[in-house]
């Protein structure tokens, strides 16, 4: 489970039925992954891949994986 989606589940604001799914390729290299981003209030909170996808059959590395975190690390 990540992080993200434990503190959440914790907190009581893990809101899966209003989260958003956008599917997209992994901008970290040039393998092509499939990711799933899944949004809650404008927010990534989870990234997953396809189990049918021919190139990473539902796996991710760990950039492909965590790597939304530093995408919307914004300095405040």
């Amino acid at each position: 489970m990540f992080t993200s989606e434990y503190n959440m589940r914790e907190a009581d604001t893990w809101k899966e039925e209003e989260q958003t799914q956008t599917d997209t390729i992994c901008p970290y290299c040039g393998v092509g992954c499939a990711l799933t981003l899944h949004v809650q209030d404008n927010e990534i909170v989870k990234v997953t891949s396809p189990s049918d996808h021919s190139v990473t059959q539902g796996n991710l590395c760990i950039k492909g994986r965590f790597g939304f975190q530093h995408v919307q690390n914004r300095a405040e």
